[in-house]
């Protein structure tokens, strides 16, 4: 009996010890079991278990995260697209992907949260050679990987985000964002290689009506303040001569170059001088019978040459006694 008194006391103060570190602040089991003091809002468990670090678990919707003060955190992005675009649509906020096999970080904002995670659920869902278009290096990690989790770090007013957008970007320094200022490409340059790229794609895409200049047409006053901007010293021709390599290359080009009927006859009313031909009647006296943008193209209308009808025309005579030619634009 003095035994078993014993025990039942010691297996007693045992219980008691467990009973009473559990509901204590600084236990291990207790801040696991009760996140840390906060309350976890109970959700409905989705359908499908993610597999993260060999283990299967099941995802929420909201749960806490690694950051505490984050809104939403959604585990698995890609098993979760639905979710993610049903919860935001219309919400203005910052948002943070983070890769779980390195851990690395981006952090963005956006008008519409909604829409952007549109674009970026894209990158995994698209044909393989519209992938190529992603530039941007959380884009490039997104095609590479579908092994992200996404949380909201909070909704704010459309003014505020880029003042919270740049406390994150200062207090998480986050790999995947080459610009450390927030909503501003200061300080970025492109690499040689990339404008290269950049030129070629888009080479012949904004032209005649997809062109943001199309239909319009500048003032006097701007054609003037852009000739002077590019003249003398500010022209980056200025000083400069084309080597005979240069000029060769030029040369070839050119020979080759085939313009249309309409065209040439732009270049030969810009450049010659127009003729008009007239032919004597009986009983009108002279009738007008041609107009021609110069007088080459006068001359070969009659089968003559050039410099006669340019001697007609200076002396006022008449050709053969039939013909008149008249130099200018007519009255």
């Amino acid at each position: 009996m003095y035994y078993l008194v014993i025990i039942l006391f010691a297996v007693g103060w045992i219980l008691f010890s467990i009973v009473w570190n559990y509901i204590g602040t600084k236990s291990p089991m207790s801040h696991k079991y009760l996140n840390h003091g906060r309350s976890v809002p109970i959700q409905k468990c989705f359908e499908s278990l993610v597999k993260y670090n060999n283990k299967y678990t099941c995802s929420y919707s909201t749960m806490s995260s690694s950051n505490n003060n984050s809104v939403k955190f959604y585990v698995d992005a890609y098993s979760m697209k639905k979710s993610i675009i049903k919860d935001n649509k219309k919400k203005s906020g910052i948002y943070k992907w983070t890769n779980r096999l390195t851990n690395d970080i981006y952090i963005g904002q956006s008008i519409d949260l909604s829409k952007r995670f549109i674009r970026y659920f894209n990158l995994w869902d698209v044909p393989r050679y519209l992938k190529n278009k992603g530039t941007l290096t959380i884009s490039r990690a997104l095609i590479k990987y579908t092994n992200f989790s996404l949380e909201i770090l909070e909704y704010c007013n459309i003014s505020d985000l880029t003042e919270r957008e740049q406390y994150y970007l200062d207090t998480l320094k986050p790999r995947y964002n080459t610009l450390k200022i927030a909503g501003s490409s200061l300080g970025r340059k492109h690499s040689e290689e990339t404008k290269a790229k950049i030129s070629k794609a888009l080479k012949g895409v904004y032209v005649k009506e997809k062109s943001a200049l199309y239909g319009s047409s500048l003032s006097e006053e701007t054609k003037a303040l852009m000739s002077l901007k590019k003249s003398k010293s500010n022209n980056p021709l200025f000083g400069k001569t084309h080597t005979e390599e240069t000029k060769e290359l030029m040369r070839q080009k050119a020979l080759g170059r085939k313009h249309s009927e309409e065209t040439l006859l732009k270049m030969s009313a810009s450049r010659g001088y127009p003729v008009q031909i007239y032919e004597k009647c009986n009983s009108e006296g002279f009738q007008l019978i041609g107009s021609f943008v110069s007088t080459r193209k006068a001359a070969n209308f009659l089968g003559i040459s050039a410099s006669t009808v340019r001697l007609y025309i200076n002396s006022g005579e008449i050709f053969k006694y039939r013909y008149k030619f008249t130099g200018g634009n007519p009255k």
